[in-house]
């Protein structure tokens, strides 16, 4: 992860919106952010189904085409990521408006959506970037992801029966019901659940979590410049799951998928806090004693 300091920042002339529109709250504050960027003269781009949703068509723009500025997304962590698989690279930084329920990638209070994007176009903020990961089933590339690269029996119920390769090195085989590779922001998440370890932003590396296994096998890290490879022995057949978002099947002929670290990342605009503060205080750690 790194900070950007202030020299380095841009002008934000398009801004680009994303949010959930199954909650009226998230709506409202989508209404709200666009009255206000509307008033400051800035071109907006809007999310096809938002855009129906409030009726503001004219701004529509696919996420795949999305090309602007800053994204300001209004939802939880789902939302986050459902964008950064989907806006073009470079990606550009992200306002997390959080509407979700534990939004540990989020920065603002749904009640400080106005003052936050005023923050923002004034330039009192930080960025931080986070890795992403790279991976490709049988040399064709998948979008990065984020948080985590899951794979799985494409059969409910049924054991995977994995190879784990290190670049030419056998590290390991493992029967479970999936595995998952994770980036230092997709630690504190489906990889934690697994009972992976959170990894400190400061640590360049990747875990790779086993999801109930049937042979005892405990979670690997790896340093950041390695290729992983996950060969399917039995089945033959797998669901890739990307960030939760993104599906792929993996086939007879595919056998296995690589996984590293990524060229691109994902940038968040920060205020205050910290990583550890958002661990404590969203997350891991109890809010009793902890200050």
């Amino acid at each position: 992860m790194l900070a950007i300091t202030l020299e380095e920042k841009e002008l934000f002339n398009t801004i680009g919106l994303v949010a959930r529109v199954d909650r009226k709250a998230s709506l409202e504050s989508a209404e709200r952010v666009i009255t206000y960027l509307e008033a400051e003269g800035l071109s907006i781009l809007l999310e096809p189904k938002l855009a129906r949703s409030i009726d503001r068509v004219e701004f529509s723009s696919p996420l795949k085409k999305m090309m602007s500025d800053l994204i300001i997304t209004i939802g939880g962590d789902g939302t986050i990521l459902r964008a950064c698989l989907q806006i073009p690279k470079p990606e550009p930084p992200i306002l997390a408006i959080n509407m979700g329920v534990r939004g540990f990638l989020a920065e603002v209070d749904p009640k400080e959506d106005l003052r936050a994007v005023k923050r923002c176009l004034e330039g009192r903020y930080t960025v931080e970037r986070y890795t992403k990961l790279a991976s490709a089933i049988g040399g064709k590339k998948l979008p990065d992801a984020l948080n985590e690269v899951f794979v799985a029996s494409s059969m409910p119920a049924k054991l995977l029966y994995i190879r784990i390769w290190k670049g030419s090195d056998a590290v390991a085989e493992c029967r479970a019901d999936g595995i998952v590779a994770a980036s230092q922001t997709g630690s504190t998440g489906y990889s934690l659940s697994g009972g992976g370890p959170v990894l400190d932003p400061e640590v360049d590396a990747f875990v790779l979590t086993p999801i109930c296994p049937l042979t005892v096998f405990h979670p690997i890290v790896f340093s950041a410049e390695s290729t992983i490879s996950i060969e399917l022995l039995r089945p033959k057949t797998a669901t890739v799951v990307l960030d939760g978002e993104h599906r792929v099947a993996m086939k007879p002929k595919d056998e296995c998928i690589t996984i590293r670290k990524s060229g691109n990342f994902s940038s968040f605009i920060r205020f205050e806090g910290s990583f550890y503060h958002r661990l404590k205080g969203r997350l891991l750690f109890s809010r009793r004693g902890m200050s």
